[in-house]
């Protein structure tokens, strides 16, 4: 059964993982050719002080947005067919408890995010070694987790409010989730982020318990 749902969430969401990795691709290569233009035009010195001493961002601005947007569709994908089909009920009456089959179809996700998320963070990092310098790297690394992380979080959000029965309550957990989420985009120096990583970590934690709250209130047939 754990595999049968397993191939399900497949068969809803390969079309579009498919869809975000070329777009994850074609961002990298956008980024790397602009950084190649960079050195050519000034010089690797001018651009390492720039990045170093004028925080200058090493990643275009579009980047930091695809992990939320990519993981949005994903829950987007997975979980509002179940609502709109009326397949959720269905689904939660399989020969297994409503906790595992949450835990499978959350665990299917999350294994898609982060194995999407470590090869494109991969393919950052290899491409980087040949323009920077490991101390650049590692900053680079640094500031752009939260973005990363921010998908995840989001993703256990999205799923939250789509489970969730009440659409009163519904329009409520959106404004928590926005408010969440903006934690993970404060503009800040290099550096600043580190403090709050345990934190930001901490609130991924706590929203994995969020949809299992809507899906009791959703068999309880809460109005």
């Amino acid at each position: 059964m754990f595999k049968a749902l397993f191939y399900k969430e497949w068969i809803k969401s390969r079309r579009l993982i498919l869809l975000c990795l070329i777009i994850f691709i074609c961002v990298i290569i956008y980024t790397f050719i602009n950084i190649s233009q960079a050195f050519r035009i000034d010089g690797s010195i001018q651009v390492w002080n720039s990045i170093i001493l004028n925080d200058m961002p090493v990643l275009p601005s579009v980047l930091q947005w695809l992990p939320l947007l990519f993981a949005l569709s994903l829950s987007f994908v997975q979980y509002i067919p179940e609502i709109i089909n009326k397949r959720l009920k269905l689904t939660l009456h399989l020969p297994m408890s409503e906790t595992n089959i949450i835990s499978t179809m959350l665990l299917y996700g999350f294994s898609v995010l982060i194995i999407t998320y470590v090869f494109i963070y991969a393919m950052l990092m290899v491409g980087l070694a040949f323009y920077y310098p490991v101390e650049i790297q590692l900053m680079t690394l640094e500031k752009s987790l939260p973005w990363f992380m921010s998908g995840l979080a989001a993703y256990l959000l999205i799923a939250w409010i789509c489970l969730e029965p009440v659409w009163k309550q519904r329009i409520y957990n959106t404004i928590i989730a926005l408010c969440v989420l903006s934690l993970y985009f404060i503009k800040a120096i290099s550096g600043s982020y580190l403090p709050l990583m345990p934190f930001l970590l901490a609130i991924i934690v706590v929203c994995y318990g969020l949809p299992f709250y809507s899906t009791v209130r959703f068999k309880e047939g809460q109005q």
